[in-house]
């Protein structure tokens, strides 16, 4: 009864905040920030500071390695558990990218953002507002391209941060 609710009050939310047209630039703006939560962004980070790394980095990489290491078996066994058939294959005739596979709860984008803006805001704090901005701009682009429920990213994102402060507690660096 109550998961039947929420999921009611999800789809509206999402009803409310896709639109099925963007003006060009936007959509370009929406597309290219979705993109940079794909991985591509952490493997090239990770790399840099394996080439040119002090030992904070080399922690620092250990840590996200760990983080990921947490976040991507959790976050491959929820979505096997949920199975909630993405927006584009039930509410909205189609979604503005082709996405990966046919589930979308939860968000693997919103997770591994959030695992990134978390771990590495640990170790630069003044950086923190930026990727936690970053963080959710990804999330938010989700919805907007039409593959992901607003919950979906925000179990997503929520389980990245846990992830992350797990990794974080394993390492010993928090």
């Amino acid at each position: 009864m109550i998961l039947s609710h929420i999921d009611r009050i999800d789809r509206a939310l999402f009803k409310v905040i896709f639109r099925p047209r963007y003006r060009r630039w936007l959509h370009h703006c929406i597309r290219m920030t979705s993109r940079s939560g794909d991985g591509i962004l952490y493997g090239a980070f990770a790399l840099y500071l394996v080439a040119f790394s002090t030992a904070q980095q080399q922690t620092l990489v250990m840590v996200l390695l760990v983080a990921y290491l947490i976040e991507r078996p959790v976050y491959y066994a929820t979505k096997n558990l949920f199975q909630r058939v993405r927006p584009c294959d039930g509410v909205i005739s189609h979604a503005h990218i082709r996405p990966s596979d046919k589930f979308s709860l939860p968000s693997g984008h919103s997770a591994a953002a959030w695992v990134f803006a978390t771990v590495v805001s640990h170790f630069y704090p003044p950086l923190a507002i930026f990727l936690y901005a970053w963080a959710s701009l990804v999330a938010l682009s989700r919805v907007l391209l039409g593959v992901h429920y607003p919950l979906d990213v925000v179990i997503g994102s929520l389980m990245g941060y846990g992830c992350a402060l797990l990794a974080l507690i394993i390492t010993g660096t928090l």
